[in-house]
């Protein structure tokens, strides 16, 4: 079994549809020109991602990579001569086979192409604060739907003249196993059995109007930059299912001196030399956080760190944990000194066997 494309999307040969697709949008969101200007590797790397979602997310193309390591199958069997002639697609023996099996010849069920709704992404600007706290936001968008005029018909239709109304149509072919007859969509409707013969005013002949829409979104707690959240069936509309709508969060990881760092949230708090040497007890106002107190202990050295377990984002994993607040304390030197304050560093500086710098007028009269 071919693997290479399962690895570039790191997913086992056992994945599901919504699996495939999931490992999907990560890998292309990280690997997107736009997150990588300049970087040919990266941008490489993005086209192969697309390669192998293009033939994972496709069942036929997927059960033929998976058989024969092609989205193409066998490549037409070329070493069989005078066989396969015309562009012979293994994937399409189970309909061949089906066409001996499941009714004959004849007839056959009638099978319209599946009108599916897309997907519709959007992007939303959250702040980190909006992150920390978790908040509902609406979101506007607009989506297609089925058009009311034409009931989504696309206007007066008739039946298929070239395929009967079937959607499908059937033909010949010679191959190693003998003439034999598959089903394929019909090119002229396009497997809706119907043709437009008169265009819908409305929609032009497409079927779909367009709509505005909003929905309101709970945005979770810890939410990071880059992540998406699914809303089913909020997509574009289709006769047979509607897409989902993927809102993708661009959240920035600073905000007023606070900084995060997965769900750890760090901020910097200045002392002076004397709380450092001699310790002390001060409230501080975080930003979104609001009031924390301070319990600096004696000879902390620089940057030394204060940690509020639990008081950093939630954690999205798991949701009973979240991460620390961790306050980092940077002593600040005085540039200036007042007169004052210049005594009592020079005391301590004798204390401590040091000797005072003169000032220049010192050192030139002694």
């Amino acid at each position: 079994m071919a693997k290479e494309f399962y690895e570039i999307l790191e997913i086992s040969e056992t994945a599901t549809e919504t699996e495939i697709k999931k490992a999907y949008r990560k890998k292309a969101m990280e690997f997107h020109p736009d997150r990588n200007p300049g970087n040919a590797e990266a941008e490489a790397k993005f086209k192969k991602i697309n390669e192998a979602y293009a033939t994972l997310s496709d069942p036929q193309k997927k059960a033929n990579y998976d058989r024969f390591g092609s989205a193409d199958g066998m490549g037409g069997f070329g070493g069989f001569g005078g066989g396969f002639q015309g562009g012979f697609d293994p994937s399409d023996l189970g309909d061949i086979f089906s066409s001996f099996f499941g009714g004959g010849f004849g007839g056959g069920t009638r099978r319209h192409r599946a009108d599916v709704g897309e997907d519709i992404e959007i992007r939303m600007k959250i702040s980190l604060e909006d992150a920390i706290r978790g908040v509902t936001r609406k979101v506007e968008f607009e989506r297609n739907i089925s058009c009311e005029t034409c009931h989504g018909k696309g206007g007066d239709t008739e039946k298929c003249s070239h395929c009967n109304g079937s959607g499908q149509v059937r033909e010949r072919m010679q191959t190693v196993f003998g003439v034999m007859e598959q089903t394929r969509t019909c090119s002229e409707c396009r497997g809706t059995g119907e043709k437009i013969i008169h265009e819908c005013a409305t929609c032009h002949g497409s079927g779909k109007i367009s709509e505005k829409a909003e929905k309101v979104v709970e945005i979770p707690r810890g939410i990071e930059d880059g992540m998406s959240v699914k809303i089913r069936d909020e997509g574009h509309r289709g006769r047979d299912g509607n897409g989902d709508l993927y809102i993708t969060f661009s959240v920035p990881n600073e905000e007023g001196g606070l900084t995060r760092q997965g769900t750890n949230l760090h901020y910097n708090v200045e002392i002076s030399p004397a709380e450092a040497a001699l310790g002390a007890k001060r409230t501080i106002v975080i930003p979104i956080l609001g009031k924390k107190e301070l319990n600096i202990r004696a000879g902390t050295q620089p940057n030394e760190e204060i940690i509020f377990k639990g008081e950093g984002l939630q954690s999205l994993e798991y949701h009973s944990k979240a991460g620390n607040l961790i306050v980092h304390l940077v002593v600040d030197i005085p540039k200036r000194l007042t007169a004052d304050q210049k005594k009592l560093y020079e005391a301590l500086l004798i204390a401590e066997g040091g000797k005072p710098k003169k000032g220049w007028l010192e050192e030139l009269f002694g």
